[in-house]
């Protein structure tokens, strides 16, 4: 019903329900640097803390998909799958995905924990203290929605049982390849204006101008790389 509910609102607005969730995260951002205050820091802590939470839940959803991954060591996928069920109101587990798991995510885990441990050198304050509450609010509803995008890509209907794993860990780790491309088609040119306005227009140039300069593109450039669009583009760039 909810889902229903989501498509005949977002027809109403005449796009594709998949663009309601960046344009709802980003009108989130937006309201937070205008009327709360938000700094760069929270702005950061809350674009990571998307990261890791749809790598997390993609990840542990990957576990559950019961069919076997194509070309990929087809003698051990040819074997007895094996399921077991720890936890009676989940799905079975399936152990043989969790090689694939630790392979396609080993590489992003440790550039990502490098990523933090300089962000957190570099701030030098405890999450606690990074986070105002409305932020935290904000990181609660990314967890929410992207749980309810797991259920309905997943769990609904035990469509887990018609999924190879790599089905689920390509979709936890798309979002890493979106920032790529907006780190390169978005932030550099971005901070080439905002340093340029800076110069030129150094009164108008605000913390909520430059935050702002900064996420609308962005919201803007997600949305623009929903459903296919990330794949188009890197095969263009291939």
């Amino acid at each position: 019903m909810l889902r229903r509910a989501e498509t005949e609102f977002a027809e109403r607005l005449g796009i594709p329900p998949d663009y309601l969730s960046p344009i709802g995260m980003h009108l989130l951002l937006t309201i937070g640097i205008l009327f709360f205050e938000w700094n760069v820091v929270e702005l950061i802590f809350v674009y990571l803390s998307e990261l890791v939470v749809v790598a997390v839940l993609f990840a542990t959803a990957a576990l559950f998909a019961a069919q076997p991954v194509e070309d990929h060591d087809a003698d051990k996928w040819r074997e007895d799958p094996s399921p077991v069920q720890p936890v009676p109101l989940l799905p079975p587990i399936y152990p043989r995905n969790a090689g694939l798991i630790v392979n396609n995510t080993f590489a992003y885990a440790v550039f990502f924990l490098f990523f933090i441990a300089m962000f957190a050198s570099v701030v030098d304050r405890s999450v606690s203290s990074l986070l105002s509450p409305t932020a935290g609010l904000v990181i609660l509803a990314i967890c929410v929605s992207q749980l309810r995008r797991v259920w309905r890509e997943f769990l609904v209907d035990h469509s887990y049982r018609d999924r190879p794993p790599a089905e689920a860990l390509e979709l936890g780790l798309r979002p890493v390849a979106k920032f790529a491309i907006i780190a390169v088609y978005v932030i550099v040119p971005t901070t080439v204006v905002v340093l340029t306005a800076s110069f030129v227009l150094p009164d108008t140039m605000s913390g909520r101008v430059v935050l702002l300069a900064y996420t609308l593109p962005i919201g803007a450039v997600r949305v623009c790389l929903q459903d296919d669009a990330v794949e188009t583009l890197l095969q263009h760039q291939e």
